[in-house]
């Protein structure tokens, strides 16, 4: 038995040494490879070191000469060579496992070829800092120092007096105690990087800090990248960790007088994690940054902000005039088109300079057509240079927009055409009916969503603010790469643009390849026909025909193929009637008749139930459809200036349970109180609208005022009235989130009830009316059941007869008063007191 035993332990034994033999050997590997590459990154950590400071010896002009630069140029390049090297292998070495604590699962195959690699790099590591330590013996004991100011090639802006009248704003901004952070911020291609290389270079002859550090820091910067840069200029030597850099730079620069300028910023740097200290610890030091967005310089805690605005005409044009050559551009058949090139570019520097690089000592009458006829149609790669330094640079401001929203909505001011100014509160109905933002929201909600977008839009100089009062455009090159990106788009925002085009012809070719296009656009190009066919535009959401003020007809065929049509604008027009073919739209959520001076009779409108906006401002219709009260998703309701609009049924209008706000100055409508005259609408129809949070009416009676009225009024977000007999015109203009009244040639007898009107209002304006002082009587009779009237901020008093007469005690009526304005009055007495303001009567003949 023994022998047995013997004979089948060895048998047992030997299979056992094999096993652990072969787990040994693995894990002796394991930790051989483990160590070694540990030994190799330290080694490469050392070989980066002495790059930095060899290549740092080879631009400074203190040590350049000391050193062979062609040896240690190649030296570099093997630097360069083994770092990229170790980055592909520990790429391997991450995804094996290898050097991890988790057991690895890959070949021994993989282990062995990973070894040998290691063994290798770790050998030519050392070889190379051998080589690289004696090249770093050869300027040991010469100290780099860092020049105070680093020159920068940059084209010169003398002779250009907006960018030298910045430069010297820029200058006073540095020379000045008081601001510490410094942003200059504008749209793409504007000039900022220009001004502040411009400056750098001035501050060569102006010494006001010790040090000036340049950083680049563009798109996707991280705070290693940005320390780097800053370690470079400084002459340091660069550490792998982010905490030991900011360390080192920190410690560098506290003492030191310093000017750090970062170009091109997209998003906000932490300069606390960078290692930067703070400007207003350290007495001198101050931080400018450059952006396309201005919530950049807000998160970044700037001190002063500075706008880089377009070239006037008159620079533009000399610009253009020093890049193509005098003697081309002054050709009297060349001129013209290099005047419609350069209102083309816009004012902005950057196009002026590559398109105008593109025409340069360019003689040939068609190049020139060529240029201005792809600039106008968006097509920059028809221009040498515009696509790749104009528009896709652009695009980067576009590609930056956070979510699908966003770019929705700059695309959307593309449909509009060059320069036009864009009302934002027809931005709120057009982007509800489209979807982009979210109808469960009351309309003011709405609006400050709107306010919201464009506000951002703004910011990343995507959009500018226009001449009037709540109005914004977009800058033509800006709107030309809007153009061009929906081009390219395969879905999404898609769309057919001839916008402000005069003599488009609208055919059925125009269309070919449309059933992705999204959004379409005539507006404004002089349109006199559409085609009489079947239109396919499938997928199509918007349809702008507005502004063709020869457009007679829309044929019945043409809106067929519009089948998810949601809007569609066809004000300013002179059609006479609306094709049958609208009535099947049944996704339309807004059309907009504005100004339809032709258009008399709306048909049925019951099969659009979707529609939530219906504009007939400045239309000739007569009435409203015999089944208006059918929509019931109606949520606004424009019928100002319908001066044929003599009779609406107040029954049915009361029906619009969803209307949120309601717009009938200047109608033929007469509004009154109920039981005073059968000829008014009465007033009390619109208390049952129980959404509405907005309206505008011409009220011709207001006595009888009850309790309800005062209730009902308080809820109401703004309103215009305006009180006057025979539709007597109002004045002013009308701004959401205000409380205006307006009497208007009204004859005051004393007994009205005034105070349910002012007691919510924020503004009153009295114009040629009489029994003023009557109506002041009145007021202060009021203000005993409902208080004194705290809201009201402004009160204007013209072309009134104001009797003096003897008053009783005043009281505090509008103690709230901001504004009081006194008109050509003949005579006039204060009948009551204005707590903390001072007011002054005027007399104009």
């Amino acid at each position: 038995m023994e022998a047995v035993a013997s004979i089948i332990g060895s048998a047992l034994i030997e299979p056992f040494k094999v096993v652990f033999g072969s787990i040994y050997a693995a894990m002796k590997n394991r930790f051989k490879i483990h160590s070694n590459y540990n030994h190799l990154e330290r080694d490469i950590t050392l070989v980066l070191a002495l790059k930095s400071r060899l290549r740092n010896g080879l631009d400074d002009e203190q040590l350049q000469h000391l050193l062979p630069t062609t040896q240690v140029q190649d030296w570099l390049s093997k630097v360069e060579e083994l770092e990229n090297n170790f980055n592909s292998l520990r790429s391997t070495v991450t995804e094996s496992g290898i050097t991890s604590d988790a057991t690895s699962c890959c070949s021994r195959s993989l282990h062995y070829k990973l070894s040998n690699n290691i063994a290798k790099q770790i050998l030519k590591a050392k070889q190379l800092i051998e080589e690289g330590k004696s090249f770093e013996n050869m300027i040991v004991g010469v100290v780099p120092v860092a020049r105070p100011v680093q020159y920068i090639e940059v084209t010169s802006i003398k002779g250009q007096p907006t960018a030298s009248r910045n430069l010297a704003k820029m200058m006073d901004l540095l020379k000045s105690e008081e601001y510490k952070r410094i942003g200059v911020w504008g749209m793409g291609g504007v000039g900022k990087t220009t001004l502040v290389k411009n400056l750098n270079n001035q501050l060569t002859n102006d010494p006001i800090f010790n040090i000036v550090i340049w950083v680049v820091v563009t798109r996707n910067a991280t705070v290693e990248s940005v320390q780097s840069k800053i370690a470079e200029r400084l002459k340091l030597q660069h550490m792998m960790n982010k905490e030991s850099m900011a360390s080192l730079l920190y410690n560098k620069l506290k003492g030191e007088r310093f000017l750090l300028i970062l170009d091109d910023i997209w998003e906000e740097i932490n300069l606390d994690v960078v290692g930067i200290p703070r400007p207003n610890e350290h007495s001198g030091s101050k931080i400018i940054l450059t952006t396309r967005d201005f919530n950049v310089c807000q998160q970044m805690l700037t001190d002063i902000d500075l706008e880089m605005g377009r070239l006037h005409p008159e620079e533009a044009w000399k610009l253009f005039h020093e890049t193509v050559e005098e003697e081309v551009v002054d050709d009297d058949q060349i001129k013209p088109m290099a005047e419609a090139i350069v209102e083309e570019c816009d004012g902005l520097p950057l196009a002026l300079i590559i398109v105008g690089a593109s025409l340069r000592k360019k003689r040939e009458i068609r190049l020139w057509q060529c240029a201005l006829h792809a600039l106008q149609k968006s097509e920059p790669s028809h221009i040498r240079g515009v696509e790749e330094k104009v528009y896709k640079p652009l695009k980067w401001s576009y590609d930056s927009l956070q979510g699908q929203q966003l770019k929705s909505c700059f695309l959307f001011f593309c449909l509009f055409p060059e320069d036009f100014e864009i009302d934002t509160y027809k931005l709120v109905q057009y982007w509800v009916a489209e979807g982009l933002i979210d109808e469960q929201q009351n309309f003011e909600q709405q609006q400050n969503e709107v306010v919201r977008i464009v506000d951002y839009l703004k910011d990343s100089c995507l959009l500018e603010r226009g001449q009037r009062f709540n109005h914004v455009k977009m800058h033509d090159v800006v709107r030309d790469v809007g153009v061009w990106i929906a081009k390219s788009l395969e879905e999404g925002c898609k769309s057919i643009n001839k916008a402000g085009i005069s003599g488009v012809q609208i055919s059925q070719q125009l269309f070919n390849c449309s059933e992705r296009v999204k959004r379409v656009s005539f507006m404004e190009s002089d349109i006199e026909f559409l085609p009489n066919c079947n239109i396919q535009c499938a997928e199509a959401s918007t349809l702008f025909l507005q502004g063709n003020r020869r457009l007679l007809e829309v044929p019945n065929t043409f809106l067929q193929g519009f089948q998810m049509l949601r809007i569609l604008d066809l004000s300013d027009t002179k059609i006479q009637f609306l094709p049958h073919s609208l009535l099947q739209l049944g996704e339309l959520r807004a059309l907009f008749l504005q100004n339809c001076h032709e258009l008399f009779e709306l048909p049925s409108l019951a099969t659009l139930g979707m529609l939530q906006v219906l504009n007939c401002f400045g239309s000739a219709i007569t009435k409203l459809p015999e089944d208006f009260e059918k929509l019931t998703n109606l949520r606004r309701l424009d019928l100002s200036r319908t001066s044929k609009l003599w009779k609406i049924s107040s029954e049915k209008l009361s029906n619009l349970c969803n209307l949120e706000f309601l717009n009938m100055k200047g109608s033929a409508i007469k509004w009154g109180m109920m039981k005073v005259n059968d000829e008014y609408v009465p007033f009390e129809k619109l208390l049952c609208l129980n959404q509405l949070i907005s309206f505008q009416i011409d009220l011709e009676d207001i006595s009888h005022a009850t309790a309800e009225h005062v209730s009902w009024l308080r809820r109401i977000n703004s309103f215009f009235v305006n009180v006057s007999p025979d539709h007597k015109r109002s004045y002013g203009q009308y701004r959401p989130n205000a409380k205006i009244v307006f009497f208007s040639g009204f004859l005051f007898s004393g007994d009205e009830s005034i105070g349910w009107l002012l007691v919510h209002a924020f503004s009153c304006q009295i114009r040629e009316c009489k029994g003023v002082d009557l109506m002041l009587d009145n007021m202060v009779r009021s203000s005993v059941t409902l208080g004194p009237f705290l809201n009201l901020k402004s009160l204007t008093i013209v072309g009134c007869c104001i009797p003096v007469k003897r008053s009783s005690q005043g009281c505090d009526l509008i103690p709230n008063l901001e504004v009081l304005g006194f008109l050509s009055l003949d005579r006039i007495r204060k009948h009551f007191r204005f707590q903390q303001f001072t007011w002054t009567a005027f007399h104009q003949a």
